[in-house]
């Protein structure tokens, strides 16, 4: 497995440029608003994959999170005043295992949040292709808050896998993902019985599909053989200092056989599970 980020001019060799023409509007500028990154905060989650034809919940998908603030202010990837929480999955009470880090960091000046993330957090394939996509990290805008019609182009990457496709000539397969936030507006969410306002934003992943395949006299050419675009929102609430909801949609993309530069392409399909995470208790508001 051969797993990396592609730069962007990779990327728009492999036909994932067209989300660079979408408009980009900071709309109005939104009152001003901080997140509160409080050391000791503690928060629980349910989360589960969703059943990428019915979008059914996948029962033994769900996992019960914390999320722990260790550190409201540390320096992290060329930034500082980076709120970091561990994100660890719990049963029976007890810490199973640490899933992961979390890391938030609002802009100075502005109310633009960041997330030091993958474009496209818990993205799996599964099914009767199953492959390991590594989409790497890097800081992205996740939300603006208090922004009513923000919209803006988030990022790019993509990662070569190895896929039996029996197709002559066959390099790999790339799968790059573009993320643009298209919508932002404002929103209560309900965690355990209690309101909290959050800036819901919407993003619009772009998810492609190319073959790198060896073209006589060409050479190795990226054959983009389809395209998709998948949903994904994110609930913010700057008095928690979190993200409170995310939800990405699943879909199974089909590709179509056809011949391509002389070159035969089988049908194949790669099944995309859904994410939902929710909070569902305040554990601790921490100091």
């Amino acid at each position: 497995m051969n797993g990396r980020i592609i730069t962007l001019a990779l990327l728009l060799a492999a036909g994932l440029a067209a989300c660079n023409t979408k408009v980009i509007d900071p709309g109005p500028t939104p009152p001003a608003a901080s997140m509160t990154f409080k050391s000791g905060a503690r928060y629980q989650y349910d989360s589960y994959q969703t059943d990428p034809t019915t979008s059914e919940k996948m029962s033994a998908t769900e996992r019960t999170r914390t999320w722990t603030l260790v550190n409201p202010s540390a320096s992290a990837y060329g930034k500082t005043g980076v709120a970091v929480f561990i994100d660890s999955i719990v049963a029976g009470g007890t810490i199973v295992t640490v899933a992961d880090s979390v890391l938030l960091e609002q802009s100075s000046g502005s109310n633009d949040i960041n997330r030091y993330a993958s474009l496209a957090p818990e993205l799996d394939f599964s099914g009767n292709v199953p492959i390991n996509v590594d989409l790497g990290r890097q800081w992205m805008r996740e939300a603006t808050l208090n922004a009513t019609t923000a919209n803006w182009f988030v990022g790019e990457a993509a990662d070569t896998v190895q896929m039996n496709l029996n197709v002559p000539g066959l390099q790999g397969v790339k799968v790059g993902v573009a993320d643009s936030a298209i919508a932002s507006a404002q929103d209560n969410v309900v965690v355990n019985g209690t309101s909290y306002t959050a800036t819901k934003t919407t993003h619009s992943l772009e998810l492609s599909i190319s073959l790198l395949v060896n073209v006589p006299i060409l050479g190795v050419q990226a054959i983009k053989v389809k395209s998709e675009t998948l949903s994904r929102t994110t609930w913010t609430v700057p008095s928690l200092g979190a993200i409170a909801r995310e939800e990405r949609q699943g879909k199974v993309i089909d590709v179509s056989g056809s011949t391509i530069s002389g070159v035969t392409i089988p049908s194949f399909s790669l099944p995309v599970p859904g994410y939902v995470s929710v909070m569902t208790q305040v554990l601790a508001t921490g100091n």
